[in-house]
């Protein structure tokens, strides 16, 4: 029988990982509302950019470190698939991932393995 094993992990980083695969799944669920959502942040950052104290945060912000980490979570987490056009209801992203499923040649295989997992 083995001694039981203390190990001092540092919490932070898991934390990180769970909160980065929480958006990503959010993302994934949610496209329409994320999709909505962005829009509607976009079209709101937009009008702020227009005053004269959106001006000196946005002078702020583009010199800033936590925004250029922002920038790539962003990018890393497929949300540049989101557009600032609250017209388009669906990210392009997935109706391009249906059509190239829709053509592979084992999709019924990959089809099973998706539901499998999901069971």
């Amino acid at each position: 029988m083995n001694p039981p094993v203390v190990r001092f992990v540092d919490s932070g980083e898991d934390d990180t990982i769970r909160s980065l695969e929480s958006i990503q799944e959010a993302l994934l669920r949610h496209p329409l509302a994320v999709q909505a959502a962005f829009a509607w942040l976009a079209a709101e950052g937009r009008r702020f950019a227009g005053t004269s104290e959106g001006l000196v945060w946005q002078e702020r912000l583009g010199r800033s470190e936590l925004v250029a980490q922002l920038r790539l979570v962003w990018d890393s987490l497929g949300m540049t698939a989101f557009s600032e056009e609250s017209s388009d209801l669906l990210p392009t992203f997935f109706v391009e991932g249906l059509v190239s499923a829709a053509s592979a040649e084992n999709i019924e295989a990959m089809l099973t393995r998706v539901i499998s997992r999901r069971m």
